[in-house]
């Protein structure tokens, strides 16, 4: 697991700490102006630094001053991209520049889950995949309220919206081709790769916040993820002998595997080398469908394999992303969902996954 704090202040605490106690007050006093400068240069603000500042920015004017929601077709959904895009960028409930407002949007989707036994999806067309995305940003904002009392009411949230996820899995063996995977509706019917995915990672958050999740529930669903793998067409499907195996399900299908957190097994490692090809030459105008989607998983994908792949597709990604930002920070519509406060939090997580601040996207 990596350290809470950023390259920049874990050096910002070596120089004089490292220095020997033999060291004159002259060569500490050169040394450490020789750091204060190095440091300064560090500290300043890149082209994607300043465009999730604006980002973030921007998401703040979207949210509601009393109610702690960001504004948009699908409440519960929007208020926990919102809410990841800013622990993404390493800030912490009401203790930072944005912590207050992060700590509202949690808090509405405490009370959504309280008003709603725990499912988030009851919204438009959010269903399972609204439900896994807010209960990962709880989980990730689990521990990290200001108070005892906050952080029971996200832990007994948290375990109504996993009990949800473990209740829509599908157990019927006679399902073969979706056996341990998820679909849309929170009811064990199908499956396909594109929301599994989802509920792997909100399954895989509450293992690391020390919260009860059943083993045999994982290897079901890595299972099912392994089975959507098509050895003839080198990724994975959308389902199970499915022919989309697009840039959108490679991508998620690596990020599934890799956020268990656990050296992949040979074959999965190939599996992985094969679908990652995408990367080679990767263009993000390319991307036709469900753009900021893809973008996210194509990013957060290519971070977790390792440097090389990881410099092949952040660089072009960034720089595509920052090209679409509007002079208020927001981010359009872009062959997807929604623009404004859906495109923003997604563009930003994006963004910041170079930062790598949320847990369960960490090498």
């Amino acid at each position: 697991m990596k350290s809470s704090l950023s390259p920049f202040q874990i050096l910002l605490c070596l120089p004089l700490a490292l220095l020997p106690l033999t060291v004159s007050a002259q060569m500490r006093i050169q040394s450490a102006a020789l750091d204060e400068e190095h440091l300064e240069r560090l500290g300043e603000k890149d082209d994607v630094d300043r465009a999730v500042d604006a980002g973030l920015q921007y998401l703040l004017t979207r949210q509601n001053p009393t109610h702690g929601y960001f504004e948009g077709q699908l409440p519960n959904t929007y208020t926990a991209l919102s809410c990841m895009a800013i622990m993404a960028v390493g800030h912490m409930p009401d203790r930072s520049e944005y912590g207050e407002a992060l700590r509202r949007g949690i808090l509405f989707l405490v009370d959504a889950a309280e008003k709603n036994d725990g499912y988030f999806g009851a919204e438009g067309q959010a269903r399972m995949y609204g439900h896994a995305i807010a209960t990962l940003a709880l989980l990730e904002a689990y521990g990290m309220m200001p108070t005892e009392a906050e952080n029971r009411r996200v832990r007994d949230a948290i375990q109504k919206a996993i009990q949800v996820i473990l209740d829509a899995q599908v157990l019927d063996q006679r399902q073969r081709n979706h056996y341990g995977g998820w679909r849309y509706q929170p009811r064990p019917n199908d499956a396909d790769l594109s929301v599994t995915v989802w509920q792997v990672l909100a399954l895989r958050a509450a293992d690391n916040c020390g919260l009860e999740v059943p083993q045999e529930r994982i290897d079901l669903a890595m299972d099912y993820v392994r089975r959507t793998f098509r050895d003839d067409r080198g990724g994975f499907a959308y389902m199970t002998g499915h022919n989309n195996t697009g840039l959108a399900m490679r991508a998620s299908g690596i990020v599934c595997i890799l956020a268990m957190g656990e050296d992949p097994e040979a074959e999965d490692r190939e599996r992985i080398l094969r679908a990652a090809d995408f990367t080679r030459d990767f263009d993000p105008g390319s991307i036709s469908r469900h753009f900021f989607y893809t973008a996210y998983y194509a990013a957060t994908s290519a971070n977790m394999i390792d440097d090389e792949h990881r410099d092949r597709v952040l660089p072009a990604m960034e720089a595509f992303l920052i090209g679409k930002q509007n002079e208020d920070g927001s981010f359009p519509n872009h062959r997807g969902h929604d623009g404004g406060v859906y495109a923003t939090a997604f563009s930003v997580i994006t963004l910041a996954v170079r930062y790598q601040y949320l847990p369960i996207y960490q090498e």
